[in-house]
């Protein structure tokens, strides 16, 4: 399992009770500076907020996992370019070849693309289901405890991720927020409620999921300025994916604290020693269940 092997290359991981406080206290220091500051944290979401990938699943080496949302999709012919036979494999085919010939950015973008002309109000309704009843056991339990300790204390998290954003907005009833505060890769969405093949700008990878928290902190202080919106937390587990995210947070000047960007489950190299916090998520809400 990846965490484990994580275990024995990471430092010294922080505990989740250790990096709330911190984070907490941050937000405390913010406040104390200025008075109509609020705290904001923004998150990754697969392999940082729920254990595996909620598009593409996930299977453990004891036959434990869940079916991914692609998949699902695929299945419930949400999907006008993959149907029949060996749809999955197909889709997932031709993912392969764009990632290698495109990159990631248009990859990501792909993914979301593959549901053209399905129903929107469908697509999510299959997500939040699946989410429900499924993947809800497999969110990491030191995750949630953070999630739920910086919430309790006025950080209004929100996650960024690759994923499409018609999959990862099914996990907002189980991280008890509103559908707004997920974002992934998003497509226009047609008149007739159904998804247009056209993607919106920034796709949520690398720089974009940067790019997409300046865009989320400056919505929320143009729809509220009576106050100002600080990030104090980002939460990744990849560099290369959520480096740009990291580094945004971390070189934030506040008007008094200083954010902490946490990388789960993966060494920080040497080069970024003292920029990155360090830490080991491995225990899930429910413990080992079947999906």
């Amino acid at each position: 399992m990846e965490a484990a092997r994580a275990s024995s290359t990471l430092a010294s991981p922080a505990t989740a009770a250790a990096l709330s406080a911190e984070i907490l206290a941050c937000a405390r220091a913010l406040r104390t500076a200025q008075p109509n500051a609020i705290a904001t944290a923004f998150w990754d979401f697969d392999g940082t907020l729920i254990e595996g990938d909620c598009c593409e699943g996930f299977q453990r080496e004891d036959g434990h996992g869940y079916a991914g949302l692609a998949d699902l999709a695929i299945q419930r012919g949400f999907s006008a370019r993959f149907q029949g036979d060996r749809a999955r494999e197909r889709m997932k085919e031709a993912a392969r070849l764009v990632l290698q010939n495109e990159g990631h950015v248009i990859g990501n973008g792909f993914i979301a693309q593959v549901f053209a002309g399905a129903p929107l109000a469908d697509v999510l309704a299959l997500a939040r289901d699946h989410f429900d009843c499924i993947m809800r056991p497999w969110m990491f339990a030191e995750a949630m405890e953070i999630w739920r300790a910086l919430e309790a204390g006025g950080i209004r998290c929100h996650v960024v991720s690759a994923s499409p954003d018609f999959f990862v907005k099914g996990a907002a009833a189980t991280l008890g927020v509103p559908e707004d505060r997920l974002h992934g890769a998003r497509l226009v969405q047609n008149a007739d409620g159904t998804l247009s093949g056209e993607t919106i700008a920034p796709i949520t990878y690398a720089e974009g999921k940067a790019e997409k928290m300046r865009e989320v902190l400056r919505d929320l202080a143009a729809a509220d300025p009576a106050h100002t919106y600080w990030p104090v937390a980002a939460f990744g587990n990849c560099l290369r994916t959520d480096g740009p995210l990291l580094d945004a947070v971390a070189h934030t000047i506040l008007p008094a604290g200083k954010p902490l960007a946490v990388l789960i489950n993966a060494p920080t190299p040497a080069s970024s020693r003292g920029i990155y916090r360090e830490a080991l998520f491995s225990a899930r809400v429910l413990g080992q269940v079947g999906g």
